[in-house]
């Protein structure tokens, strides 16, 4: 056999290491009889092109994703509702995964045929290679979400895809397969080179999905036999190692969360076997880093076995699948890990019934969760039984203990033997899959959870922006308004086993800061909350309105009772308040108590009665509930929260539970939330003995008043941090010079975002801008000549949760008088001979006037502006930043075609980042245009 490319893997002693009798001889058996059904039928390769769309590949009812079937290309079914659904979207989504699962199996039978020698595998692979050849070019590029692709709709998916197509040949290649020679060409030719091509024009900075795409890229350079080109991408910016390096944090997480550190890491695995291969290496400090991530997904592991759902994660997902036990299985054979040992150990020990793995109808590396089930080393995949351990791995001992991963932000305190579990939130922000739940805190004892994380469901769903709100996680929020990006800072964090605390910061609203501490004793924790308002801040002594989401349902609630209320926040798009039903409130005096109902993982509530809530504030308060939406795929919940009005203030409280094998621990407690200097809480036990809270200098202090002895505990691990280091916000830097008016630009190639097609490909559209100040006005000009215009198709768009209009001809502008945000935005489009403005940011801010004109002879479109001068919010010298977006769409679209851009591409990105995929109105401010719209004095700007 010749040397592989991709794995660094010598095939001659691997055939002898999973030869009958070995331990990963059933694991081969099992791949070879899922592959018989491809042997004996046509290939499940689809004709057409893979759609997203709102509706495909999801419950009507539940939202949950529908059961994918290679052999059922045209009916769907849905588990929990036992019903199957039809429809052309249902269908194109289906193509996604049959896409994925043939290339997977090509794999399956490169690997048995290099393993086995059965000729039967052979021909299986090399006819799905040759038949994927020779569709490629038929499958169009365009109508694309995030990048270029031919069989998908974003780019990482076609990466996905072509890595397994990459290594299905390199196994036959390796194990020199009769026709491999025949078909290779063809699949290099026809597929392999164009498909990377396309991958390499597209780069998403240090995303997750960069990951696959670069591996892709990568992977298909060495089958190219093409050094030059390899070696030229490992040497360029924004390449793999960059991922690693700053991608992984220095605890050895994916800086957007679990959910995307597993996804990531995934890829990395397969770069660092490349890397491997072809003889090259790592610092050790990075070798380090990418150990450690086989391991810490598992650290914040909730009792249930479910994975924490924070930031865009996936809501309750199982470990207790192949999937995360292959991934142990390699994670020990790269470093043998005792814990990972000691978690595959669980996972194979046999407390669970055996239900359908899911591993046949597997659909590669974008993979679908299923529901928990006994495991065994027979349930791997092709990766473990090319590269995992040879003999079974020692069994071993591990469950999850306390743990700070400072640079993820997650801090959590357990107790009961891992049967209570209290997180607090902070750290990196999770930048784009990051949620605005900074000091969020999560409580959970066994199954019950009293308060969770909801995670994100479907990305092209309006529930999306109630989950990407603050509001949707028990975090603090200000005025109504979701938190802006900012990291959260660690203040202390000790775990004593029976006592533990932890202290984080955050600025959780412009010029306002929080600072939240959790104390976590057996039988219950103490929740101290407290805000201020920068003194610096033009506004400080004014109130601001505090809203804190405490728990779920309740059995009883005192005070009672409610009045039908209403509450509108700030009127943000991801800050949740519309999403409120059934709002009632009540005016809180002295201290509230709420007997809380948990939730089990499907969202039913839980028949147990165990936790109850004590809390008071020393500023006026109020409780509300509502009806808000359930967790993913689960029905709707009542929610309440506590709103709580001063410049500055605290709100203290305690959770205490009942275990889960004894009586309850606490009998009373006594809150003082006043600045009297007595202590915050008193906490009598069921023993008699009464814990008495309270800051100190060094930490935190518990005096313990038993009935004939005294004690105290002082709980330490304050982190003495730099005031400039403190919960720093996400900013902007606005340009320090203002461009005079009047401004006029032409909008070409240098500007333009495409989708698929380049600027030439797309008929080279252009857009002259014209900005001047007539007298007390201020008028815009835009001359698109973008060609036919084409109209949103209707109010809703049936394809994602972006406004239908974004995917029609038309412009987007935006005014901000500082790094703060846009001050008035607008989404604007053609409608029979006037234009339709939407808001894209809060307010009742005026809309200017507007015209609308068609040039002649489908030539494109010209729109005017008019704004009063006086109704700009301009800055004390004059300025005010400015940018704008010209859609552009052909009839032969259902999304935008590209889009041209005042402020021009991003220049601190590969050129093939110019991309403007769901770009949607979210446009940064950070690479606006500053405009001087009239004279004024001169602020200090710079270095905002």
């Amino acid at each position: 056999m010749k040397r592989l490319r991709l794995l660094p893997l010598d095939l001659d002693a691997r055939r002898l290491e999973t030869a009958d009798g070995s331990s990963l001889a059933p694991t081969v058996n099992g791949l070879a009889m899922e592959l018989e059904p491809l042997m004996q039928r046509e290939l499940p390769i689809p004709r057409q092109k893979a759609r997203l769309t709102r509706v495909g590949g999801r419950c009507p009812v539940h939202g949950r994703l529908l059961e994918f079937d290679p052999w059922s290309p045209h009916a769907h079914y849905c588990e929990r509702c036992a019903r199957t659904y039809t429809g052309v979207e249902h269908d194109d989504w289906w193509a996604m995964g049959a896409q994925l699962y043939t290339a997977e199996r090509a794999v399956h039978a490169a690997t048995l045929y290099a393993l086995r020698g059965d000729q039967r595998h052979a021909e299986l692979a090399l006819r799905i290679l040759a038949e994927m050849a020779d569709r490629y070019e038929q499958w169009p590029n365009r109508d694309n979400v995030l990048g270029p692709t031919r069989p998908f709709f974003s780019t990482y998916l076609e990466s996905i895809w072509l890595l397994n197509l990459c290594h299905a040949l390199d196994l036959l290649d390796a194990a020199m397969a009769p026709g491999a020679d025949t078909v290779g060409g063809r699949l290099r030719d026809r597929l392999i080179a164009p498909s990377a091509s396309l991958i390499a024009s597209y780069h998403e900075g240090t995303s997750n999905r960069q990951v696959w795409n670069e591996v892709a890229v990568l992977s298909a350079f060495r089958v190219l036999d093409d050094q030059p080109a390899f070696q030229s991408r490992l040497d360029a910016d924004q390449q793999l190692r960059t991922l690693l390096e700053q991608g992984l944090l220095a605890d050895g997480t994916w800086y957007e969360g679990e959910n995307y550190h597993l996804f990531a890491h995934r890829g990395l695995w397969y770069g660092m076997q490349l890397l491997t291969a072809a003889g090259l290496s790592l610092p050790l400090s990075l070798g380090d880093r990418y150990a450690a991530g086989f391991m810490t997904p598992f650290l914040g592991l909730l009792p249930d076995e479910t994975l924490p759902s924070r930031r865009d994660a996936q809501y309750a997902v199982s470990i207790r699948q192949w999937r995360f036990a292959e991934w142990c299985e390699l994670g020990y054979a790269h470093r043998a890990d005792p814990r990972l040992a000691g978690l595959l150990s669980r996972l194979y020990d046999g407390s669970i019934e055996r239900q359908s793995t899911a591993r046949a109808r597997s659909t590669a590396d974008a993979e679908r969760n299923e529901g928990p089930t006994s495991l065994s080393r027979a349930d791997l995949s092709w990766r473990s039984v090319l590269m995992a351990s040879a003999q079974p791995v020692h069994e071993g001992q591990w469950a999850p203990a306390s743990v700070l991963l400072p640079s993820q932000g997650l801090a959590v305190l357990r107790r009961e033997h891992g049967n209570v579990y209290v997180a607090l939130e902070g750290g990196h922000s999770g930048s784009g899959h990051g949620h605005p739940d900074r000091l969020g805190l999560s409580l959970q004892t066994g199954d019950e959870r009293w308060l969770q994380d909801p995670g994100t469901g479907s990305y092209v769903e309006r529930t999306l922006h109630w989950y990407r709100s603050t509001l949707a996680h028990h975090a603090p929020l200000v005025n109504g308004a979701s938190q802006p990006p900012a990291t959260a800072t660690l203040l202390g964090f000790e775990e004593r086993g029976g006592m533990g605390w932890m202290r984080k910061r955050a600025m959780i609203g412009e010029g306002v800061h929080a600072t939240r501490t959790i104390v976590v004793c057996e039988g219950y924790c103490l929740d101290v909350l407290e805000w201020e308002r920068d003194a610096t801040s033009q506004d400080a002594a004014d109130d601001i309105t505090i809203t804190l989401p405490l728990c779920g349902n309740a059995s009883r609630v005192a005070p009672n009772p409610f009045s039908p209320a209403s509450r509108t926040g700030a009127g943000g798009l991801e800050d949740g308040f519309e999403f409120l039903q059934q709002v009632e409130s009540v005016r809180v005096d002295g201290t509230a108590v709420v007997d809380a109902i948990a939730l089990n993982a499907d969202g039913t509530p839980s028949q147990r009665v165990g936790a109850r809530l004590q809390f008071a504030a020393n500023v006026r308060a109020t409780l509300i509930r509502a009806r808000v939406p359930g967790a993913p795929g689960c029905s709707g919940t009542v929610r309440h929260a506590v709103e709580l009005q001063g410049a500055s203030g605290r709100l203290v409280s305690v959770w205490y539970w009942q275990p889960s094998d004894a009586r309850p621990v606490v009998e009373h407690v006594v809150i003082n939330a006043t600045d009297d200097g007595a202590p915050l809480a008193r906490v009598t036990s069921a023993d008699g003995t009464t814990a008495v809270h309270g800051p100190a200098p060094h930490g935190w202090h518990i005096e313990l008043l038993a009935r004939h002895a005294r004690s105290s505990v002082d709980l330490e691990g304050l982190i003495d941090l730099p005031t400039a280091a403190v919960t720093q916000s996400e900013r902007v830097a606005l340009p320090d010079r203002a461009r005079a008016l009047p401004l006029h630009a032409v909008l070409g190639a240098s500007q333009y975002l495409r989708t698929e097609q380049d600027w030439g490909e797309s008929g080279s559209p252009t857009a002259t801008v014209h900005v001047a100040v007539d007298g007390p006005h201020v008028v815009l000009e835009v001359v698109a000549n973008t060609g036919k215009v084409v109209a949103p198709d209707g109010a809703e768009n049936p394809l994602d949760n972006e406004r239908a209009q974004v995917n029609a001809d038309g412009v987007q502008w935006y005014w901000g008088a500082s790094h703060d945000g846009w001050a008035q935005a607008a989404l604007c489009t053609p409608s029979d001979d006037t234009v339709h403005m939407t808001r894209l940011v809060p307010g009742e801010w005026p809309l200017p006037d507007a015209t609308w004109t068609a040039l002649p002879g489908d030539g494109g479109w010209r729109v005017r502006f008019e704004w009063r001068l006086s109704d700009l919010p301009t800055e004390p010298d004059g300025s005010i930043a400015f940018d704008l977006l010209v859609n552009e769409r052909p009839p032969d679209r259902v999304r935008r075609r590209g889009q041209l851009l005042l402020s021009g591409r991003r220049a601190d990105l590969p050129s093939a980042a110019a991309f403007a995929y769901l770009r949607g109105d979210r446009q940064s401010q950070a690479h606006a245009v500053r405009l001087q719209l009239r004279p004024g004095r001169v602020s200090q700007l710079s270095g905002r």
